[in-house]
């Protein structure tokens, strides 16, 4: 082979890599937005304690150095539990420096109110924020399906990313612009463009029509990876660029990623049916425009009542061989599943409290993203694309590493025990394949140009899990702090024992489905063989 040769030959493989390479730079800089997850958190709790509390701004400021300083010891909170809140509201009020004898227990209770308020704003703000998203999700879907455009789903919710400097005038203005206004607002806004829930239905949308069933489980996985690798870098970084830059510059940061992102999407990335023609449903009904763009008449359908009733129709239609059944437990599983992930917030929330982390929980988070990583492509590229494991079979194996795993942070935060929250996360390792099966297992359980509604009605079904969760898990947080705050794991618990009955059920349930369907192909085989005139004649 000549040197011309090799370099046709490396050439080669460097177009294939750039062809699988789709989606990936716009959800990149997309998902580099959870650089600010940290400071958003602690500056809600600031938000809280200077719009709430009415206290000295200074006291506020000072959480984030709670983290270094350690004056929330268990002396401190004794002394605040002995001492009247009225005591300890005009002691902030009167705080001028760090030596005022005042200040331990003072900053404190501060703190732990700022927290409550966050969490009973979670309570209610999450249902407000989840039931437009979920109605956005219920046209959007179907609307993608029928126009056969991918784009729009994905890029939306970035612009509406970028629309959200109003946390930089809330950050400017801490007691003229109240806490609900900051909470609610800008997450209303990303609910009206449907949030990250579209953003995924639009990926995994775009890259099933992009590649074919055998090859999909695996794509998925790969997507999945991109989606988890930045956030572990970003979170890392989340609280230490908190501390040095502020929130205000934080979300500058965040304003420039996401535009680098929207101008890929406008100006790089192509729509699927420029790609690939698989679907004759998408030949007919999507039609860009000469200079690439939509049509007047597609985005009209986006306001079609009959959108909502195909999606409802990928459910209820008629399904050979129980595929119907199966698709709807599928459903139903992956809501009850999502249980045992809503105490993440709680989670952050036990671990500012009780461990005064900041920079420590973004090294936490992206520890555990690390790991949640690490057994994804073990679970998808070992399990399920060597060896052929059943996608059900997987998230039976995840969801036993997680009912060990949430005890141990229950524990964790009862005792105060830091280290024991990197325990149960190195033990919960395969915690994110179950939502890379599910995705995968109802891509294969419905037609091509189904595609769309299927994940539109799983998205639908994240924005209901938003609504009901949060609320349930601050609701459970804030009745049981005071006898056993890691209650909000033991709950997760209770969900996940369900959902494990559930994919067992349903990996028999397939199972016996795929046995039918097999037996029916060889019956008509057969038929086809024998009684076809045709075959009789080819014999002779």
């Amino acid at each position: 082979m000549t040197e011309q040769d090799h370099e046709d030959q490396d050439l080669g493989w460097f177009r294939k890599l750039r062809s699988y390479v789709t989606i990936e730079p716009v959800i990149v800089f997309y998902i580099f937005g959870v650089v600010s997850s940290t400071g958003l958190k602690v500056f809600e709790y600031e938000k809280a304690c200077a719009t709430k509390l009415g206290v000295d701004l200074a006291v506020c400021e000072f959480f984030p150095q709670l983290e270094d300083n350690n004056l929330c010891d268990d002396v401190a909170t004794e002394e605040m539990t002995n001492t009247s809140s009225t005591q300890m509201l005009s002691a902030i009020a009167n705080f001028t420096t760090d030596s005022d004898p005042h200040f331990s227990k003072t900053v404190c209770s501060a703190k732990e109110k700022s927290i409550n308020e966050v969490a009973f704003l979670n309570s209610y703000r999450s249902i407000i924020t989840g039931l437009v998203q979920a109605v956005v999700l219920l046209f959007a879907g179907s609307w993608s399906d029928r126009v056969g455009l991918r784009k729009p789903c994905i890029l939306i919710p970035i612009a509406a990313d970028i629309a959200n400097f109003f946390l930089i005038l809330c950050a400017t203005f801490m007691r003229e612009i109240s806490l609900e206004v900051t909470g609610i607002l800008p997450n209303l806004l990303t609910s009206l463009s449907g949030g990250t829930p579209l953003v995924v239905t639009g990926m995994y949308s775009y890259l099933t029509v992009c590649t074919s069933e055998k090859n999909r489980t695996f794509r998925f996985a790969c997507a999945a990876v991109v989606i988890a690798t930045i956030p572990i870098g970003a979170n890392f970084f989340s609280g230490f660029l908190f501390k040095s830059l502020g929130f205000v510059k934080l979300c500058l940061l965040c304003i420039v990623t996401d535009s680098i992102g929207l101008m890929y999407g406008l100006f790089v990335l192509k729509e699927p049916t420029e790609i690939s023609d698989n679907s004759a449903v998408q030949e007919k009904e999507s039609r860009p425009n000469q200079n690439g763009g939509t049509s007047n008449e597609s985005w009209r359908k986006l306001f079609d009542f009959t959108l909502v009733i195909d999606c409802i129709q990928v459910l209820t239609r008629k399904r050979n061989f129980n595929l119907r059944l199966i698709v709807i437990l599928t459903v139903v599983v992956y809501f009850i599943n999502y249980g045992s992930l809503g105490d993440a917030e709680s989670a952050a929330i036990l671990a500012y409290l009780r461990f005064n982390w900041i920079t420590n929980l973004g090294t936490w988070i992206s520890y555990d993203l690390a790991t949640t990583l690490l057994g994804t492509l073990l679970a998808m590229g070992v399990l399920s694309k060597r060896f052929g494991v059943s996608d059900f079979l997987i998230c039976v194996f995840s969801v036993c590493f997680t009912l060990v795993g949430k005890p141990i942070m229950a524990y964790a935060v009862s005792a105060v025990k830091p280290h024991l929250y990197y325990v149960a996360t190195s033990i919960d390792v395969f915690e994110g394949s179950k939502t890379v099966a599910i995705r995968s297992i109802v891509s294969k359980l419905v037609e091509q140009h189904e595609i769309g509604k299927m994940l539109a009605i799983i998205g639908i079904v994240d924005s209901m899990q938003v609504v009901i969760y949060p609320t349930l898990y601050s609701t459970v947080y804030l009745k049981t702090q005071e006898f056993f705050l890691g209650s909000v794991f033991l709950l997760s618990e209770a969900f996940l024992l369900v959902s494990l009955g559930f994919y067992i059920t349903l990996y028999f349930l397939v199972k016996e489905s795929n046995r039918r369907k097999a037996a029916e192909m060889t019956k008509q085989n057969e038929k086809d063989g024998i009684d076809n005139p045709a075959m009789e004649i080819t014999s002779l």
